[in-house]
């Protein structure tokens, strides 16, 4: 009798408006789920929401209460997937990631780490702003840890590294490059004001929920940067 060709692991529907390069990372990491476009024939839903859906530039531990963008794009792609959900019958969990730093991501993570490459990256000295950031490989560890909840979480690493800290991982991941920065009264002298509080203000936010509610322990952005070994299977 001939065998089957037949993929028979559940399907999870996975949306990543904004996000698609964090697809690859789901469908390496989750081998014992197909991940699909599809909510049709899925019997599972997740969504790579963004904490830039809040409605705040500075402050820290901001959880999932926090106001939101209500006529922002990432809002009306919640919309969207919570609609969809709910015609073919699955729990709309979303993960509302911080910055996601990984192959081909965006964001200002990837304009950081364009301007290490280039040389063109300015830091204030002395910068202890905080900002928090989640690697792509814990993501299907946090989808699987709230799977089939229906239920909103925050995703970040946990650490909420300096802006110094994750500039210089950026620069050892690229080749060691050599980071330069200004004083604080000659940044704000030269790049401008607005500029100088960009570079200079915490955002962070909390991911106590999604830590509370399962197994869930994400690596450091910062350690995976300067320790992970790549190579030619790396994603």
């Amino acid at each position: 009798m001939e065998e089957s060709n037949e993929d028979k692991r559940p399907a999870l529907y996975l949306f990543t408006p904004l996000s698609t390069f964090v697809r690859p990372y789901f469908e390496r990491l989750l081998p014992d789920y197909r991940i699909t476009d599809e909510p049709g024939e899925a019997v599972s839903a997740v969504m790579i929401s963004s904490i830039d859906i809040y409605d705040v530039e500075s402050g820290e531990n901001f959880n999932e209460l926090t106001p939101l963008k209500q006529d922002s794009e990432w809002a009306a792609a919640e919309r969207t997937y919570t609609e969809t959900c709910a015609d073919h019958s699955l729990q709309p969990t979303i993960l509302r990631c911080a910055p996601i730093v990984c192959t081909g991501m965006a964001g200002w993570p990837r304009e950081m780490a364009e301007k290490i490459y280039r040389g063109t990256y300015l830091g204030v000295s002395g910068n202890e702003a905080r900002r928090s950031v989640v690697h792509a490989v814990s993501l299907p560890d946090a989808a699987l840890a709230v799977l089939n909840s229906g239920e909103t979480f925050n995703v970040t690493d946990t650490i909420d590294p300096t802006i110094p800290m994750l500039a210089d991982a950026f620069a050892w991941r690229i080749a060691q490059k050599r980071i330069f920065s200004l004083k604080p009264k000659w940044y704000r002298l030269i790049l401008g004001k607005k500029k100088f509080d960009a570079a200079s203000r915490s955002l962070t936010f909390s991911c106590e929920k999604l830590r509370s509610r399962g197994d869930f322990n994400p690596v450091s952005t910062v350690d995976y940067l300067k320790t992970h070994v790549y190579d030619e299977n790396s994603l």
